[in-house]
């Protein structure tokens, strides 16, 4: 019964949190708008110091991911702006910081409701705490790998253009067109910050702190170079083209290689864990050994240890730098 009443508080709780945090994204969100175009008109600051600036302005007792964003400091919540803009995903930091306290509320709610364990109840709640960052780097890598595998194709477009007497804003232009997103929006958003006033050299730096990749990095470095020394530009994003066809070559020649690899990290680390869940909840009794006694605890922490190191060692097997 306890347990029950709880839950309803739980979710009570949640449902208020999100119809106020919802009733004032509705009523700020086109003074928001406003700002957020003149700060790209003013030029000011890039992206991401004024995500961070809007953030500080924000931490209110109404949004209760503002509130937690001024506790947890602002370099935690510009990583979370790179990661949500990496994504692709509309977002604010704190919004994000919310979704993702809602889902620890949820999971606790959820663990309170079918188990008095409360091993298993703090283990729902980091759970569901991590999933949202689960879903949006699985998002992240998916548009990562997307804008990569577009980009020699967007580069030849640019090449042609080039080539043809168009101007290199008037190219990215025509590969903006020509193409489909993710690159393609992130070429119009390019040439949407430098019709508003930012330099092309500002807003191609942007974007590669949106896009992330390290291709549009040597893509970058190559038109600032030439802008700083000369040069043929039509020649010099040909080169890089071929440079990042031959990347992309060689990064998937070492997928399929570590590929067995990266499958026993992920068996070695989810293995036991799953197994341990099944347990607990098909047998609870069968480890009140581990659990309940202070030589169990010590085992438990001594084998979490050894299997992150496990984890951890596989991993840096297996991802390769380039």
């Amino acid at each position: 019964m306890d347990n029950s009443i709880l839950v309803i508080v739980f979710l009570a709780a949640t449902t208020m949190v999100l119809l106020v945090l919802g009733a004032q994204k509705l009523l700020t969100q086109k003074k928001e708008r406003l700002k957020e175009r003149v700060a790209v008109v003013a030029a000011k600051e890039d992206t991401f110091a004024t995500a961070s600036k809007a953030e500080k302005q924000k931490a209110t007792w109404l949004n209760v991911g503002g509130a937690v964003s001024w506790m947890v400091g602002p370099d935690f919540m510009r990583r979370q702006a790179e990661l949500l803009a990496s994504a692709n995903l509309p977002w604010r930091a704190s919004e994000f910081l919310t979704i993702r306290l809602t889902f620890a509320a949820i999971g606790t709610a959820a663990g309170l409701a079918f188990t008095d364990r409360a091993v298993l109840i703090v283990l729902l709640a980091v759970m569901a705490f991590w999933l949202p960052v689960f879903y949006v780097g699985r998002r992240k890598a998916k548009r990562q790998s997307d804008f990569d595998m577009q980009l020699p194709d967007a580069l030849q477009l640019i090449v042609n253009s080039l080539r043809a007497g168009f101007s290199f804003n008037k190219a990215m232009e025509v590969a903006s067109q020509s193409t489909t997103p993710p690159i393609s929006s992130d070429f119009a958003s390019v040439l949407r910050e430098v019709s508003l006033g930012m330099s092309i050299e500002d807003a191609l730096q942007s974007m590669a702190r949106r896009a992330q990749s390290p291709e549009f990095d040597i893509v970058v470095s190559a038109y600032l170079i030439q802008r700083e020394v000369g040069g043929n530009l039509a020649v010099i994003m040909e080169k890089v083209a071929d440079t990042v066809r031959q990347r992309l070559r060689m990064r998937g020649e070492l997928s399929v290689l570590t590929a067995q690899g990266r499958i026993s990290g992920y068996v070695v680390g989810l293995l036991p864990i799953a197994v341990f869940g099944i347990v607990i909840v098909a047998a609870p009794d069968y480890l009140d050994p581990l659990i309940k006694t202070s030589m169990g605890r010590g085992a438990l922490i001594f084998a979490v240890f050894w299997q992150m190191v496990g984890v951890m060692m596989i991993r840096s097997i297996t991802n390769i730098k380039m």
